[in-house]
Formats: C-alpha cells, structure tokens, sequence
C-alpha cells in the first residue's frame, strides 16, 4: 500500500468513526447566542462507578474537569482553536454528617445531598454556561465544540501513589462531545 493510499485510507476511516461516534452518543450539546455571548447547554451521563464510590466514602474527594474547545474548522487548512474554557467540579463525602457535596470551583455555588445520584444529576446538566464572545468569531466560518470530561482522584496519599495501577483505576476520560457552535 502506498502512502497516499495510506493516508486517504486513514481519513476515511476516521470519518467513519467520527459520524459512528456522534450518532450512538447519549450525550448532547447545544449553543446559542444572547446579548452577544454565545452560552451552551450540556447533558452527560456523569456517574461514579462503584470503585469510585467506595474511594469517595473512604474520604478520598474527586474532580470533574469538564474541558471546552472551541475550533475553526476550515477546509484545506489546519483547524483553529479560537477558545478554551474549563469548568471544574470538587465532590466530597462527609462520614460525619452521612452528606455528598460538589463544589463549582468557578463559581464557588455548593450543592448537598445525600444521595450520590442528586449530585450526579448536577453535574450531568450543565445550563447556561458563557464560551465565547461573538467578536471573536467570524458568522461566515465554521465553529464546532469539542468537551472532554475527566474524573480523578484528588488527595490520594503518597503511598498510595506508588501504586500507580489503582490510581489510573480511579481515573475515567469520558467520550468526547462535539456539537456546532451556531448552524
């Protein structure tokens, strides 16, 4: 196989995956323009596996990094990441008071519960949040959104790090969402 036949072979395949990808996705993503900021809405499937949960009830307290890019995609050019914007999540156990918290650690609201499902819940639906100002973009281009979500474990102790398979364990990168800025 040539390289050229290599590498049409690769980006049809990536294409492939991509739409395959997008179409078995439960998660979604919206954007919309208001005052001049372009907002977005997200839903996922954010939920602790039991591992996770246990590690959560042992006093271990874990991060929701949900990462936004925002790309030009331009056609026979490479694409341009014109934006990044980070919301971040601490979730915690309290033995004492038998109570979940999450914390956005950007805007510093706290959410209590005690059940583990409630603060899932918040998490998953996230409204409203600010991407972009409209002058930073071009209405004539193509803008998509890409979200990674990562869980980790924060606050492990050093012994327990030595122990790198049960920390990469508890660590989960999520699917990644992607959705048009405006249509």
């Amino acid at each position: 196989m040539t390289k050229k036949q290599t590498l049409i072979l690769f980006f049809l395949v990536t294409m492939f995956v991509g739409k395959t990808y997008a179409q078995d996705s439960n998660n979604y993503g919206e954007s919309y323009l208001e005052q001049g900021v372009y907002y977005s809405n997200i839903r996922l499937p954010i939920s602790f596996r039991e591992d996770q949960v246990e590690a959560l009830n042992s006093g271990l307290t874990f991060e929701i990094d949900l990462r936004f890019s925002i790309v030009n995609i331009r056609s026979w050019r490479l694409d341009r990441t014109i934006g990044e914007v980070d919301q971040k999540y601490l979730v915690r156990y309290n033995a004492f008071t038998r109570r979940y918290s999450v914390l956005n650690s950007i805007t510093g609201r706290e959410l209590s519960s005690s059940d583990l499902s409630d603060i899932e819940v918040y998490i998953s639906d996230v409204k409203n949040l600010p991407l972009i100002d409209d002058s930073l973009i071009n209405i004539e281009e193509n803008y998509h959104v890409y979200l990674i979500t990562y869980i980790r474990a924060q606050d492990v102790p050093r012994w327990m790090q030595s122990l790198t398979f049960w920390r990469e364990n508890l660590d989960t990168e999520m699917e990644m969402v992607e959705w048009k800025l405006f249509k």
